[in-house]
């Protein structure tokens, strides 16, 4: 695979492939970077901060990882659609770039080395991380202990949470993975029980969080609020008001409430 073909497959904005055109990294450097990449991802993002127009470099980067990872996908015998829902999530985090920054670019680097790195893959609607569970999660008489194997499930931005395409995605999860990962679990806004405060019962938000044993919410940080209005504001006055989500949320956190992150769990 081309870089050329790999933006058409991921629907990367053409002026984003427009910025692509001049080089920025040759084969050599590619290597050096590529090796650090795979070293210490932390160490790799430290270094990675101090480049020049860091944020255009990363995402010709990333796609040149996304190149060789479809490598590792053939040999794994992996269908080309699944490596094309997951590398999407390129675009998506670009597009979200050039809305903070102004710059067709990438700064989640982190999150998208999960990928790479085939830890994390996109069937259909959702993207599943393999895991095991970190401490025992008890609820409406069910019991995961720790350790048992389990499917983290992620929400991609930008799609209706379509109840029955979320579905859809746990099926293949299981087709994908395997019998030995029967279990899901999820840390997100869209589990907490607060929302059920603010939507109707005919809500989405409500019938995937539904699925899920809801067995702690904790408020680290406003993820809701980064969510619902692309970023945390100081000023939660100034929030929009352009949706009926964003109305009613904005209500909320201005009564001084936090919707906070539920973490849920269940198992077919």
């Amino acid at each position: 695979m081309t870089l050329e073909e790999l933006m058409k497959r991921i629907h990367l904005p053409q002026a984003a492939c427009e910025t692509l055109w001049e080089e920025r990294i040759s084969e050599k450097e590619y290597k050096v970077w590529k090796d650090k990449f795979y070293q210490d991802i932390k160490q790799f993002i430290r270094e990675w901060k101090e480049i020049d127009e860091r944020l255009a470099w990363a995402l010709e980067f990333y796609l040149k990882l996304a190149v060789d990872t479809y490598e590792e996908y053939q040999r794994k015998g992996y269908a080309d659609q699944v490596f094309d829902q997951t590398f999407y999530d390129i675009t998506i985090w670009c597009d979200e770039c050039y809305k903070k920054h102004g710059v067709y670019g990438l700064e989640e680097l982190w999150w998208l080395g999960l990928s790479v790195k085939m830890g994390l893959f996109r069937l259909g609607r959702l993207q599943f991380e393999p895991m095991l569970v970190q401490k025992d999660m008890k609820g409406e008489g069910q019991e995961i202990l720790e350790g048992t194997k389990a499917l983290n499930v992620h929400i991609p931005a930008g799609e209706p949470l379509g109840y029955e395409e979320c579905q859809e995605s746990f099926d293949q999860a299981l087709e994908f993975f395997g019998e030995e990962y029967r279990v899901f679990v999820c840390d997100s806004w869209l589990l907490s029980p607060h929302l059920q405060e603010i939507l109707p019962d005919t809500s989405n938000i409500l019938r995937f969080q539904k699925l899920f044993c809801v067995t702690e919410v904790g408020y680290p940080y406003p993820q809701a609020e980064q969510r619902i209005f692309g970023e945390a504001l100081e000023d939660k006055r100034n929030y929009p008001e352009d949706t009926s989500l964003q109305r009613k949320a904005k209500e909320y956190v201005l009564s001084g409430r936090d919707l906070g992150i539920g973490v849920g769990f269940f198992s077919r």
